[in-house]
């Protein structure tokens, strides 16, 4: 080959890899990719055929997964098995490329029936490996004697590893995608038994309220507490997957259509949320939300026929605030100064975000829990009383 043709050559081996590499990563189709990268080998080194094998480890033999030029039948069937005088296997188990100039000449190596079929006489092996070992080879083979170069080699070997790479990553992916369908069958299933749980829960305690008149103050503030919960936990469970940052003003609007849903006539829900929630932070949020708009809803406007609640959520800097402010009663106002559940339950979720609680009362009450922000100092609950 004298140097014209040689450079003609390398370019368009050059131009079969660079344009090879890029659309690897697009292709979804992994026989669609191989035989690509089939055909772009046999164009690049002008061969008549070509193809990939893939090793088996279960069955101990390769299998050609492509190839380009083949009679009907033989692509993802013609298995070879390993075996000293095969070059294939020679090249797959010493991980070096083996060139064969022309089958006819050589009495040291099997001169394959596939190769024989189809009139091809010449062909060279080249390994391919990915970083967990052996992939295959990828083999070229012509209908002449032909004398393979160095650049051929370097070529067939970028070309395979692009191929064997670029195949382990889509079945990683597949894999993930498999195994993430199966967590969340899993946490739908148990989402929905939790449901379940808590529907059951409220049914039972709905029918001791019946048969004991004497705790249905109790058990109704029970029932209603599982039924808020098991509307708010269809919500948290759109999120049990994710892993971002999520929008607070859809969140919390959408929160605040089922905290709507509720309310006693005459109380009026309005949300006031921007920026981020970290999906860290989303689950005991909206719980805390929840609490302290219901206790809000049930404490600050008795006596009245009317109220207005804000729910509010603001990003300020690295930290959060999120807020709910009434304007009924005040904390002096309130029917009972002692803890309740949802202050202890409230003071336990604030523990979980490692944040601050503040209550402050001036024409109604605010509760303000908020981590990360420098200019605020929160009281120890054991300073600020309040049913929420």
């Amino acid at each position: 080959m004298d140097i014209p043709e040689t450079v003609a050559q390398l370019r368009r081996q050059l131009t079969a890899f660079s344009q090879f590499t890029t659309r690897s990563l697009g292709k979804a189709d992994l026989d669609a990719l191989m035989l690509d990268a089939c055909l772009r080998a046999r164009a690049g080194i002008r061969v008549s055929h070509a193809k990939l094998l893939e090793y088996l480890p279960d069955r101990d033999h390769l299998l050609m997964r492509a190839g380009a030029g083949w009679k009907e039948g033989y692509v993802g069937h013609y298995a070879v098995p390993l075996r000293f005088d095969s070059a294939i296997s020679q090249a797959f188990t010493s991980s070096q490329p083996v060139a064969v100039e022309d089958y006819s000449a050589r009495d040291d190596i099997e001169f394959p029936e596939i190769l024989k079929a189809h009139d091809c006489i010449s062909s060279v092996n080249v390994p391919i490996n990915t970083d967990d070992g052996a992939f295959g080879i990828l083999e070229v083979d012509h209908i002449e004697p032909r004398r393979y170069s160095a650049d051929d080699v370097y070529f067939l070997t970028g070309l395979g590893n692009t191929v064997a790479q670029a195949v382990q990553l889509k079945r990683s992916l597949l894999a993930l995608k498999r195994l993430l369908d199966e967590r969340q069958l899993f946490a739908s299933e148990m989402n929905h038994r939790v449901k379940n749980n808590l529907s059951l829960v409220s049914s039972m305690l709905s029918l001791q309220r019946r048969r004991d008149p004497t705790v249905q103050g109790p058990l109704n503030d029970a029932i209603q507490r599982i039924n808020n919960l098991a509307l708010v936990h269809d919500r948290l469970q759109f999120f049990s997957q994710m892993d971002t940052a999520i929008d607070a003003t859809s969140h919390f609007q959408d929160l605040g259509r089922i905290l709507r849903s509720l309310l006693p006539p005459g109380v009026t829900l309005t949300i006031d949320c921007s920026g981020l929630v970290l999906s860290n932070c989303i689950e005991s949020l909206t719980l805390i939300a929840n609490e302290l708009v219901t206790n809000a809803a049930k404490y600050a406007f008795e006596g009245r026929d009317l109220g207005q609640i804000v729910l509010g959520y603001r990003q300020e800097g690295p930290g959060w605030r999120l807020w709910v402010k009434d304007d009924g009663l005040g904390l002096s106002g309130k029917v009972d100064a002692k803890a309740s559940f949802g202050t202890e339950l409230i003071a336990a979720l604030v523990d979980r975000l490692n944040a601050q609680i503040r209550r402050t009362s001036n024409e109604g009450t605010c509760v303000e829990v908020f981590f990360g922000v420098s200019n605020q100092t929160a009281p120890s609950r054991a300073d600020a009383p309040s049913n929420y």
